[in-house]
């Protein structure tokens, strides 16, 4: 079984993703490194026996691990990624996995080289009705996927945990970007996945509320070898809902929340994409996956890259940017 340690113990760690380990009969958490006593207690009350620790070099000589499980604010993944290849770790990564292109490849360097496996948690395509529909898109049910089309309405940003930046989703600091580094992350992986291509073009429209804070709303146009994604985001909807829709050439498969529509009679989920914010079912789903991939880390390679590109779109789209006028 692997040893592994999380880093970082906020919501996503104790809601998400500990409730698959303390499933699994693969890979169990022995450690928790978090840099505030309010999180080790509550590791410590929450995971039964785990070690914790304030720092990596604490857990380093005080722990035997074989992964680490990182889920601190994304301007805290490089350090810990880096420093675990560095001791021949392997790396779990929730999303944005890394803000910087040249971090980026700094780590698929020391991965490459020490032949370790650095995953990203690209956690949507395990929500059930996605995977279903990834099932009816490669049976050659709608045949060739032509346009794809993901909304994603949130009322506002997730609330997070961390009592020193209880907001950090809306500081560009710490999150890399507003709407479209949080959730169109999701989007442009799913959309990739689905095309089965990387895009070759990324335009965005954004909308910022103040004139130095990240994005509130995006409308993001991705173009690839064989058709082209649209994909609208927003903290500022009167509701909270997920669509996605795929055009074929020969028909139309159709998400909304919690039923998929592919031309036959409505499949209606026990759940919708929109129901929570952690999902532990859809990392308990990839979790044999990410066991495989540490394993194999020449497995990892095609995850890697998947988020490569999203970071390159996204800072692409920044770069190339319209803002829309400020509310």
């Amino acid at each position: 079984m692997l040893r592994g340690a999380i880093i970082g113990f906020g919501e996503v760690a104790r809601n998400g993703h500990w409730p698959a380990y303390a499933d699994s009969h693969e890979a169990k958490i022995v450690a928790v490194v978090d840099r505030t006593e309010t999180r080790r207690k509550a590791a410590r009350e929450t995971v039964p026996g785990v070690a914790t620790f304030a720092t990596i070099e604490e857990l380093a000589a005080g722990a035997d691990i074989n992964f680490v499980d990182i889920c601190t604010p994304p301007a805290l993944h490089g350090e810990p990624m880096l420093e675990a290849l560095a001791r021949g770790w392997n790396v779990l990564c929730e999303k944005p996995m890394l803000l910087d292109l040249v971090e980026l490849e700094k780590a698929r360097s020391l991965a490459r080289e020490g032949r370790r496996a650095v995953v990203p948690v690209h956690n949507w395509k395990y929500a059930p009705i996605v995977r279903r529909a990834t099932e009816i898109l490669r049976s050659g049910a709608i045949g060739q996927v032509r346009e794809v089309e993901i909304e994603t309405l949130r009322i506002q940003d997730c609330a997070v945990a961390d009592p020193d930046h209880p907001n950090w989703r809306r500081d560009p600091a710490i999150a890399g970007g507003g709407v479209l580094m949080d959730h169109g992350w999701h989007a442009i992986y799913l959309a990739g996945h689905w095309f089965g291509q990387e895009p070759t073009e990324a335009h965005a429209d954004l909308h910022r509320p103040t004139s130095n804070g990240v994005e509130d709303e995006a409308t993001l146009t991705l173009t690839f070898p064989n058709g082209q994604a649209k994909i609208f985001l927003t903290w500022r909807a009167d509701v909270r809902r997920n669509t996605m829709r795929l055009t074929g050439e020969r028909g139309v498969i159709a998400i909304d929340d919690d039923t998929l529509n592919a031309g036959g009679e409505p499949i209606r989920f026990e759940s919708g994409l929109s129901a929570g914010s952690h999902h532990a079912d859809w990392f308990a789903a990839m979790l044999p996956d990410i066991v495989a991939q540490f394993h194999r880390p020449e497995r990892a390679l095609e995850s890697f890259q998947e988020a490569a590109v999203c970071l390159s779109v996204i800072r692409q789209a920044y770069r190339l940017r319209v803002e829309l006028p400020l509310a």
